[in-house]
């Protein structure tokens, strides 16, 4: 069951006024705290060669060749196949 804002301020308003004043200071000092968020691919890596666990940042090949694409044909059935036919 999810309670709306409107009935926890309600709750919070049926409390005595010293209780009040601690539920705003204690939202107050939540709010101030830093949020995090996930750090990308560049921070990661940048941190691992900050702390000497990689030698160096590893190049990666640019999108466009990614758009540019093209897969080998080759005869006969499709690998993917032939992969799950050895699995057997």
């Amino acid at each position: 069951m999810e309670i709306s804002p409107q009935e926890i301020i309600s709750t919070v308003q049926a409390f005595p006024i010293g209780v009040q004043k601690e539920i705003v200071k204690t939202l107050q000092k939540n709010l101030k705290k830093p949020v995090y968020s996930s750090p990308s691919e560049d921070e990661i890596e940048r941190i691992l060669l900050a702390n000497g666990l990689i030698s160096e940042i590893p190049k990666r090949s640019p999108d466009k060749d990614e758009e540019h694409y093209e897969p080998i044909e080759i005869d006969g059935k499709p690998l993917s196949e032939t992969i799950l036919e050895e699995r057997e």
